[in-house]
């Protein structure tokens, strides 16, 4: 059997904010339209929501990922580069 003990009086260094971090897609609607979604009333110029953006940043978070979590498997960066008219949707949880 396996023991663990911990000394709360014993430091041994300070733990950086940066390990808690959260995914930014798909914040807003859980699978769909978060953060960007070009069709929304609420969307820049360039697609992303707006309102999404103002929560995600008084959520303080230290480290935005993206994509995360089943979409992080299947996406490659490069999937990503060019015009957005070119860009190629993927819907990486059916794969």
């Amino acid at each position: 059997m396996a023991v663990i003990s911990i000394d709360v009086r014993r430091r041994i260094d300070e733990i950086s904010p940066l390990i808690y971090g959260s995914f930014i897609e798909h914040l807003g609607r859980c699978i769909y339209g978060g953060v960007y979604d070009p069709g929304s009333p609420l969307a820049d110029e360039r697609g992303f929501r707006r309102d999404v953006i103002e929560a995600a940043k008084r959520l303080n978070v230290t480290v935005l990922r993206w994509p995360g979590g089943n979409f992080a498997s299947g996406y490659h960066w490069m999937d990503g580069i060019g015009p957005t008219h070119s860009v190629t949707t993927l819907k990486l949880t059916v794969r």
